[in-house]
């Protein structure tokens, strides 16, 4: 049997504990030892291995914890770890699938804003293992001429993203966040529009109106100022774009700036 063979037959016998006994010809290259199977044996390689990667994946979500108590998490991380052999080597980005499969989790049917709020949490994960890039000068747009300024296309920083949902997460946040352990929470009907960035150490989480929301995320997609707030307008009439544009170069959401060409052309974004 080639070694890649025996690598991939114990990588699997590990989340399959009925692989030994279909594939003989893997379980006869293994041996009992010290009076122990090989069953038994792997069972331990299964328990700590789901073990450590079930700790990896919780250590994302401190808030989920909280709100949905810690063994109910656990048990559902769990499961997914089973499902989810890692990809990579970095630990860090483990479990970041986790959002799509507790959307259809059995046991979290009961808690239909749970799948946007791990969703907005491995947001938060991400920003904050992003790359220390730096924000836009603002005097770099002082020498663009004002007839060229709707044509421009902003490059956002790498810890930069765009979350909406139908559910208040900015008041989860604010419960999860509490020190009080006993307090019940009461969500708000309403929905949110936020942005999730670390400007610097810290990741910021900032609550936004539908239009401010669209504004963003058609520059995100590469639009230009005049188009992104055509968007925006088509959502509230009275926004302000130059009053937006000021904000959000303040806050530092931007890396850079280019003038559109005459062809586009393409971009992919790794988000």
């Amino acid at each position: 049997m080639r070694l890649s063979e025996l690598q991939n037959g114990f990588k699997t016998s590990i989340f399959d504990a009925s692989f030994l006994e279909k594939h003989t010809e893997f379980r006869a290259s293994l041996c009992d030892a010290h009076g122990i199977s090989v069953e038994n044996r792997m069972k331990v390689y299964r328990n700590n291995v789901v073990q450590n990667l079930t700790s990896a994946a919780m250590a994302a979500l401190p808030m989920t914890k909280k709100l949905v108590g810690g063994e109910f998490l656990r048990a559902a991380i769990r499961e997914y770890v089973l499902q989810h052999i890692p990809s990579q080597g970095n630990l860090n980005a483990y479990g970041c699938t986790f959002p799509q499969f507790i959307r259809d989790y059995n046991g979290a049917r009961h808690l239909p804003y749970l799948y946007d709020f791990t969703r907005l949490e491995w947001a938060w994960e991400f920003a904050y293992y992003a790359k220390d890039d730096m924000p836009l000068n603002p005097h770099d747009l002082a020498t663009i001429d004002q007839e060229i300024l709707p044509e421009l296309r902003f490059e956002f920083r790498d810890s930069f993203s765009l979350l909406a949902s139908e559910f208040a997460l900015d008041q989860i946040v604010d419960y999860c966040r509490n020190d009080v352990d006993d307090s019940d929470l009461e969500l708000e009907e309403r929905g949110v529009h936020l942005v999730i960035y670390r400007p610097s150490l810290k990741v910021e989480m900032h609550r936004v109106s539908e239009a401010e929301y669209v504004f963003l995320d058609r520059l995100y997609q590469f639009c230009t100022i005049s188009e992104a707030a055509y968007a925006a307008n088509e959502i509230d009439e009275e926004f302000q774009l130059a009053f937006t544009l000021q904000k959000y170069i303040g806050l530092g959401v931007f890396s850079s700036f280019e003038i559109k060409q005459e062809m586009p052309v393409a971009r992919t974004k790794n988000h």
